[in-house]
């Protein structure tokens, strides 16, 4: 009996890492650009693409980490971002409220994103996930939906790290799924590369 439950936790096992390795294999290549890729996939859950962006920055982890975390200054670097700042500290949670200056014919948007860091030697991992009605209702901006996913960070020697970054959204209102898709690729490489320009800068000397 206890072999038979040996191999089907073995066959469980098995299948897991199956479903884990073609999840993964539904990402797909959509630019390779100054050293950062940027990929795409699309799942039954959502018509908006799913956004995973890496690269290797030549600055530390701890660099990367505090300008995350530099809640004020997120329009130093993110795009459209016209306004951040922090509300609330729980424990390691973090909730930031972010406004979005969106180009015509987009809407202004906002959330309140919830930020959650884990250290471990070294790796880093934060985590974020916009909180709906966080903050009372606002009239001049449209609450984002859902805005989820991570920084993962990696240190390698020579005070390098390796970034990745996924992103999964629904930017509410009416937002066709083709007009959010057209600007996936293009916004979450040009916050990451104006991340990296910024880390690296901080790193170099006269």
């Amino acid at each position: 009996m206890k072999s038979i439950l040996q191999i089907f936790g073995f066959i469980f096992l098995v299948s897991l890492t199956i479903n884990k390795v073609k999840a993964n294999s539904r990402w797909e290549l959509e630019m390779e650009k100054e050293g950062i890729s940027v990929y795409t996939q699309l799942d039954e859950s959502s018509p908006y693409k799913q956004i995973k962006v890496i690269t290797t920055i030549n600055a530390p982890l701890e660099r990367v980490i505090e300008i995350l975390l530099d809640f004020n200054d997120y329009e130093d670097w993110m795009d459209d971002v016209d306004e951040s700042y922090l509300l609330n500290k729980s424990d390691s949670s973090y909730y930031v409220f972010i406004h979005e200056d969106a180009a015509w014919p987009m809407q202004n948007r906002y959330q309140v994103s919830k930020m959650s860091i884990q250290k471990a030697l070294a790796r880093a991992q934060v985590r974020f996930q916009s909180v709906p009605n966080f903050i009372e209702k606002r009239t001049d901006a449209i609450q984002i939906k859902q805005f989820e996913g991570h920084w993962e960070l990696d240190g390698r020697i020579a005070h390098q790290c390796t970034l990745e970054y996924v992103l999964i959204q629904n930017p509410g209102g009416y937002v066709p799924p083709w007009m959010t898709n057209f600007y996936a690729v293009e916004h979450p490489f040009n916050n990451v590369h104006k991340l990296k320009a910024m880390a690296e800068e901080s790193v170099i000397t006269p």
